[in-house]
């Protein structure tokens, strides 16, 4: 009986043995290696600098072009137009060809008589001197003076004027007179000057007017 009490307890020992639980043993983490840390650092800083430039704009490249002369090139010159005017009825004062202008007579379609001048010739004046010589002149011809086509103008000798041509003052009928004022200036050098002055119309010139001055 009491063999047959100890095997009992003997088997029952051993069922309950078998129902527990195993006890697991510890999990241990692997132990990394150090080369495996840079390599995972360089792998995640490849990530990052991947997802930086995927983030940044596209900038497109502009090409600059600069052009450099060539420093054997010379520079051709610019012809330069020279233009010249000649105004319809006046010509070119101081010519030849005006020399010998003619008073005209009664007969004439263009005619005059000069009356009077002042100054009157042989004036003594001082340099850089401003004066207005002035003619009194009469129309002998048959034709009407009319100022719309008519002008009185230097034709030679020295230029004592300040300006070079006039319209005459007013219309001047046949057998009256007007007179023809000019301003000038008296030359810096001491001397005897004289300038010729003539009326014009219809490049017609007639009337010659003369003036003599004595600058001392």
């Amino acid at each position: 009986m009491p063999k047959k009490n100890v095997l009992i307890w003997l088997m029952a020992l051993v069922w309950v043995m078998a129902c527990l639980p195993t006890a697991a043993s510890p999990d241990f983490a692997p132990t990394a290696a150090p080369s495996a840390i840079n390599t995972f650092i360089a792998q995640t800083a490849n990530a990052a600098s991947t997802q930086t430039a995927a983030a940044l704009p596209t900038s497109t490249a502009t090409a600059t072009f600069t052009y450099t002369p060539d420093a054997t090139e010379t520079a051709s010159p610019t012809p330069t137009n020279t233009f010249i005017f000649i105004l319809p009825g006046l010509g070119t004062p101081g010519t030849a060809t005006l020399t010998n202008i003619s008073s005209g007579t009664n007969k004439s379609e263009y005619g005059c008589e000069v009356r009077e001048v002042d100054p009157i010739n042989g004036t003594i004046l001082v340099a850089r001197q401003d004066f207005t010589t002035t003619w009194l002149v009469k129309n002998i011809g048959r034709n009407d003076w009319f100022r719309a086509n008519m002008d009185y103008v230097y034709t030679g000798g020295d230029k004592l004027h300040k300006v070079e041509s006039y319209s005459i003052p007013k219309g001047v009928e046949s057998g009256k007179q007007a007179y023809l004022p000019v301003e000038m200036e008296t030359p810096k050098n001491r001397g005897t000057y004289t300038t010729r002055w003539s009326l014009v119309v219809d490049n017609h010139y007639f009337c010659p007017m003369n003036v003599t001055i004595v600058v001392q």
